[in-house]
């Protein structure tokens, strides 16, 4: 029997549980009940256990790594195939940008890249990502972060990892150059702005705002251009 058929068994059974006169209580326990569901089923019964091995043979410098932000799994969402998972241990391998399953616990060492296609949407540390498809061919598919700015516009980054080997010929280390690409989602239409000139043309009231932003944040650029794309877009919106 498919997951969601057993887990949709286990909610009939249990549904007098539910609150019918309070929509927030009744999704806030609907969230605690599809927890205790995937952990009293086993992650043996869960489609979501499907997926290749994820493997890192990595030697790097500098204590770097593949990954967002850390190498370490932290506590997630994922809604996978339609189906919301809560609480597992996620992370977010962006150099091959695969989303990656430690499905038992972090004394475990078992991780499972899961089936990218299925992977509708995921969160980690309180960020959205989402899964883009069918774009045009000059846009980089996959996961995207996902920052609504207002009800008509919304940002999606990109993050990148380019893997570049050391010229070294007695060591196989490698080093990870971060990079991000940048999709602004303005009046229902997708639009690349990976340089000033995209975003003035998209914002051309604004573009002495977009200059003086520039000339004042010239190193945040430089240290964290997601966050300094970010703060733009916010900061001509506002």
């Amino acid at each position: 029997m498919k997951n969601l058929q057993k887990k949709s068994i286990f909610l009939l059974t249990i549904g007098l549980l539910l609150n019918n006169h309070c929509i927030q209580s009744q999704n806030s326990k609907e969230i605690e009940i599809y927890k205790w569901l995937d952990k009293n089923l086993g992650i043996e019964s869960l489609d979501i256990k499907n997926g290749a091995a994820h493997l890192n043979f990595d030697k790097t410098i500098n204590n770097q790594n593949r990954y967002y932000q850390t190498d370490n799994f932290r506590k997630g969402n994922v809604n996978y195939n339609n189906q919301n998972y809560f609480d597992l241990l996620l992370k977010y391998d962006i150099y091959k940008d695969d989303l990656v399953l430690n499905p038992y616990d972090e004394a475990n060492n078992t991780k499972i890249n899961l089936i990218k296609e299925n992977v509708i949407s995921f969160t980690i540390n309180n960020e959205k990502f989402v899964n883009l498809k069918n774009l045009p061919a000059s846009f980089k598919g996959g996961f995207y972060e996902e920052i609504d700015i207002n009800n008509d516009i919304t940002l999606y980054i990109k993050h990148l990892k380019e893997k570049k080997k050391l010229n070294k010929v007695e060591s196989d280390e490698i080093e990870y150059i971060p990079a991000n690409e940048f999709i602004l989602l303005k009046e229902k239409k997708l639009n690349l702005i990976n340089d000033k000139k995209a975003i003035i043309a998209l914002f051309p009231d604004s573009k002495r705002k977009i200059n003086d932003y520039y000339f004042m944040n010239g190193s945040l650029r430089k240290e964290n251009q997601a966050l300094f794309i970010k703060n733009l877009i916010l900061y001509i919106n506002n």
